[in-house]
């Protein structure tokens, strides 16, 4: 049997099937009532037949007083009721005589038991034996009968011999059953219509919570958690679903209230770095203009030189920090618009090559470009890739020791092209692999901010690849430099479409 998947259905069912349980369960109490009923009426209603029979003297019409006469005087006496059988029982209930011939009895002694209950007053109905039927027992009237010289003590009448008819016990069940048939019918109305409002209440409300918390989900675009499947069953009703839906919000929230917990302690991080590396700076700008100030006419001209080019250079530091959280805000925000076109992706890496050339040489690094995919023609906004570049080799020179070598690469993978800064520094080790994209994290806090670093310039590389539908990622061992790579997608031009 296929049960029904929503609740609303698994309710509607069970109800059904207890309606008809209690409907068939009332027809049978309504049955034995009505035979209880007109047991009790028969029997309340002759109560007094038996006694009445006895006053009357109807058995004394014969002389002397034999089984032979009280046979013929009970047979007179029951021509007059046919519907009764009369019986003379002794004290022992023994049938002395009687108006059924006696081919047709089916015991000869009647239980006195019931009979001396019905003279004692006892509340109808009381059943007793019916002589024609060994296994049956019928209601009675029964009175005592003394008279001298007769071996009888007990006039016993049994009533109710239309059970005899034929047809009468499914004429009793007809009428049982269509006398309660309107109020059955009318509880079963009502029943169903009571049960489907209760239902449809429970479940609408199911329904409207399950709603609620999907348009929740929705409006506040809580992403679906990697590696969280639904535990949804396959055909489960509203409780499952929402369940289900329950859970599934609930890992969300968690991976979110995670991440919230990660991003405040970056926000923590991000105050001691900025103030750490604000204050650097400014202590030393402070310093060295106030000694410029107090002591004018006291330096040479060198040392007022120095004082600037020192002023100066820490003033570039304080200038580029707040440059890197103005561009990190207005990323995190959206406020960047993203003006994709095609463009040559081997120019590009000249062009920043040839910008940090001069950097490199002071630094004694070697930097270099291998674009086997020169005239490959990719899509993205230039100005945020050369950003992209400009940090990422920015990033390279400033962790490649002096006689080290940076290498700009890019080679064609399928319908994307790989580009990849490669350095010969100190390389990563795992942990710092991991978090090395993270805002305002830095692996050696003492050497970036010697350098007027903030953690912030992989971050922006992370945040502007990801607006171009790409992701950054570094391969690096400890001891063997490392490589920041990233990929765009080929541009459906051709390199000459894409000149002309």
């Amino acid at each position: 049997m296929m049960l029904p998947r929503t609740l609303f259905g698994r309710l509607l069912l069970i109800f059904i099937v207890f309606g008809v349980v209690m409907t068939g369960a009332l027809l049978v109490v309504m049955q034995v009532s009505h035979r209880l009923y007109h047991l009790e009426f028969d029997q309340t209603v002759n109560h007094d037949l038996a006694r009445s029979y006895v006053a009357s003297n109807f058995l004394l019409t014969d002389a002397p007083l034999t089984a032979e006469t009280l046979h013929r005087g009970i047979k007179k006496l029951a021509a007059a009721n046919p519907e009764v059988d009369i019986y003379l029982l002794d004290d022992d209930g023994q049938i002395v005589a009687s108006s059924v011939p006696a081919a047709q009895w089916r015991r000869s002694r009647v239980d006195l038991r019931p009979v001396h209950e019905f003279l004692a007053g006892r509340d109808a109905p009381i059943l007793a034996d019916d002589p024609r039927d060994i296994k049956r027992q019928q209601v009675f009237s029964a009175a005592p009968f003394h008279v001298a010289d007769c071996p009888g003590d007990i006039l016993y009448i049994v009533l109710r011999r239309e059970e005899d008819a034929p047809g009468a016990a499914r004429l009793r069940t007809t009428y049982a059953v269509g006398e309660g048939a309107g109020v059955i019918l009318t509880a079963a109305v009502l029943s169903v219509a009571l049960s489907l409002l209760f239902l449809r209440l429970i479940t609408r409300r199911l329904g409207v919570l399950e709603d609620a918390i999907r348009r929740f989900r929705d409006a506040n675009g809580i992403a679906t958690p990697r590696g969280h499947e639904s535990r949804s069953p396959p055909g489960g009703d509203e409780v499952d679903r929402l369940e289900a839906l329950f859970g599934d919000l609930a890992a969300r929230i968690e991976l979110q209230m995670e991440a919230l917990k990660s991003t405040d302690v970056m926000r923590r991080d991000l105050l001691a770095n900025v103030s750490h590396d604000l204050r650097t700076p400014l202590t030393t700008l402070l310093a060295h203009l106030e000694t410029l100030q107090m002591k004018q006419t006291e330096l040479t001209a060198e040392e007022r030189a120095e004082y600037l080019e020192i002023a100066t250079r820490q003033s570039q530091r304080i200038g580029l920090l707040v440059e890197q959280l103005l561009e990190a805000a207005k990323l995190e925000s959206g406020q960047v618009a993203v003006d994709v076109e095609p463009f040559p992706i081997g120019e590009l890496l000249q062009d920043v090559v040839q910008k940090f050339s001069l950097a490199a040489r002071h630094r004694g690094v070697a930097l270099e470009v291998d674009a086997m995919a020169a005239a490959t023609i990719v899509e993205g906004d230039i100005a945020l890739l050369e950003r992209v570049l400009d940090n990422l080799i920015d990033n390279a020179l400033r962790h490649t020791p002096a006689g080290g070598c940076v290498t700009v690469r890019s080679e064609p993978r399928g319908e994307r092209v790989r580009i990849a800064v490669t350095d010969t520094g100190p390389g990563l080790t795992a942990e710092e692999s991991r978090r090395v994209f993270d805002r305002f994290y830095r692996g050696d806090p003492g050497r970036s901010t010697s350098s007027g670093q903030s953690g912030l310039g992989l971050a922006i590389v992370k945040s502007i690849l990801e607006l171009h539908g790409s992701d950054v990622a570094v391969e690096s061992q400890p001891g063997h430099g490392a490589s920041f790579y990233f990929e765009l997608p080929i541009a459906a031009r051709s390199p000459s479409s894409a000149s002309t």
